[in-house]
């Protein structure tokens, strides 16, 4: 039986650790940080893309700079936030400058975190399907009141994929739609394309395809969970590695993000480190 530390436990992810993952909603930690700073190079070094995102109701734009086994992500609603993904450690690094705060998330660290909230989530969804009617809406009630806005949904579920048979162009690439379902639930649609018409350097390339796998392994390891803790990315919807999202709709239509355009830096992003910044840790939490 779970206690109710233990339920003020999974409410307390929405407000503090998964707080930590918002950079994450937009396609998603070590002993020392690396910023990456643009540096002058003297041939292409870099690839941009700027998407537009619609976040219920609210628009915005990201922008993904690629070099190498590197990513920087910022988005308009986080001024002077920006995440960092590391392909090779698969590090993600979360950048807070007004706080001079850095959170770092390994992949070790966040599958064991994910997994501890999880079973939490699994064991009170249990709970509440064998509650009368009436105490399982005043448990409702209370979870929604700590940020767990569909308590129905916070037990374990899986994905299915399918190809639409529908073409599409976003900022003149070409893309295949494929639809998300959910336990059988409709939830998304991505229109997905490949590096033939994407069209941007190869190394660039496979470190945007890691990047959509490691949001993808985390949406399918805790997605319900996420989705109950606020998460607004839609399941990136890729049947394989070879593939990447340059639309996303949200079958509920409170989000989308659209590719709007591609271009090619004269420019690398070089390894700095920063003084005066506190480091954050999963394990602090």
């Amino acid at each position: 039986m779970l206690s109710f530390k233990d339920v003020q436990r999974l409410a307390l992810a929405a407000n503090t650790r998964f707080d930590s993952f918002t950079m994450l909603k937009l396609l998603l930690r070590s002993a020392l940080w690396f910023v990456f700073i643009l540096g002058s190079a003297s041939t292409h070094a870099a690839t941009r893309l700027i998407v537009n995102t619609v976040d219920k109701g609210i628009t915005g734009q990201a922008q993904i700079v690629i070099s190498g086994d590197r990513i920087r992500l910022t988005h308009s609603s986080l001024p002077r936030q920006e995440m960092l993904f590391v392909v090779s450690d698969q590090l993600v690094l979360l950048i807070n400058h007004p706080r001079k705060e850095i959170t770092r998330i390994d992949s070790d660290a966040l599958k064991e975190s994910v997994g501890q909230l999880a079973g939490i989530a699994d064991q009170l969804q249990a709970q509440r399907q064998n509650l009368p009617e009436e105490k399982r809406e005043q448990l409702d009630t209370m979870l929604q009141s700590l940020g767990i806005e569909n308590p129905d949904e916070i037990g374990a579920s899986t994905f299915q994929i399918k190809a639409l048979g529908q073409s599409h162009r976003v900022a003149g690439t070409a893309c295949d739609w494929w639809q998300v379902r959910r336990n059988d639930t409709l939830v998304s649609r991505s229109c997905l394309t490949d590096n033939d018409q994407l069209a941007i350097d190869v190394s660039d390339y496979r470190a945007l395809q890691a990047l959509a796998g490691y949001v993808q392994e985390l949406q399918v390891s805790a997605s319900a969970l996420m989705s109950s803790l606020g998460f607004t990315l839609p399941p990136l919807g890729l049947p394989d590695s070879s593939r990447v999202p340059i639309r996303i709709d949200n079958v509920a239509g409170n989000y989308s993000a659209e590719l709007l355009a591609v271009d090619h830096l004269d420019a690398a992003l070089t390894l700095g480190i920063p003084g005066g910044y506190r480091i954050l840790d999963m394990t602090g939490y």
